[in-house]
């Protein structure tokens, strides 16, 4: 019995819409913050205001060097719709989420800008549902499209950094 080839048009059946699932973790750890307020530092220091900006900075540069990549490559950005390219140039060389790396920075960015440490541990499950149930999907789509040289790829790149 022949194996069916993977239909370019199904995408990875990502249901779950990465920035909205960033987006309701940042949400719930600042409801968390105002109910039971927990800082990284005591008020008036410096110190998670200057890291909150350096990893907000970051993010904005890691998503856009992304997105610039993904245009020149002519491929959907969107992680419900199928790859009709396998990235390894820019950002890709280094890691295979390049933009779940920057709303994570971002995220975190944010927990400190605020000095709130709820929105910082709200990232964890952030993480493990992005890891689970959308990487996941994503890889094994990926790996039905592009066998090999994937796999290749992924040998090469880890998937965060």
């Amino acid at each position: 019995m022949a194996s069916a080839m993977p239909d370019r048009d199904a995408g990875p059946g990502v249901r779950l819409p990465p920035p909205l699932v960033f987006l309701a973790g940042l949400g719930l750890g600042f409801l968390l913050q105002r109910i039971a307020p927990l800082a990284f530092a005591a008020q008036g220091q410096p110190l998670p205001r200057w890291l909150g900006g350096l990893l907000a900075l970051g993010s904005a540069a890691l998503a856009l060097w992304a997105f610039r990549t993904f245009h020149r490559a002519h491929t959907t950005v969107r992680p419900d719709r199928s790859a009709s390219t396998l990235l390894t140039g820019g950002p890709f060389r280094f890691t295979r989420n390049p933009l779940y790396l920057s709303l994570s920075l971002l995220h975190a960015g944010l927990a400190f800008l605020a000095n709130a440490l709820w929105p910082a541990l709200m990232l964890v499950p952030v993480l493990l549902l992005i890891r689970y149930h959308v990487i996941a999907r994503e890889e094994r789509h990926l790996l039905g499209l592009f066998g090999a040289e994937y796999q290749a790829y992924c040998r090469r790149v880890r998937r965060w950094f």
